[in-house]
């Protein structure tokens, strides 16, 4: 069965929630992300040349990144 995302149709959320996807990484590419994500903090423009939600999206990524990070070191080191 194919289905595809579709913005405006309501089918696809369950409540409230937006459906959360699993990827497959491997440590180097974690470090990788978490590399990015806190150079693009660095160089975020601000509002209004982008949305102020996407700081704190951005905030809340690299710190996730960084307790994969952590528990990768707690478990594997």
């Amino acid at each position: 069965m194919d289905s595809f995302f579709n913005p405006e149709d309501d089918d696809w959320i369950q409540g409230s929630e937006e459906p959360d996807y699993m990827i497959g990484l491997s440590i180097d590419d974690i470090y990788l992300m978490y590399d990015c994500v806190k150079r693009r903090l660095e160089t975020w423009e601000g509002y209004p040349q982008r949305p102020a939600a996407e700081q704190e999206q951005l905030w809340g990524l690299r710190n996730n990144l960084y307790r994969m990070i952590l528990d990768y070191k707690f478990r594997e080191m």
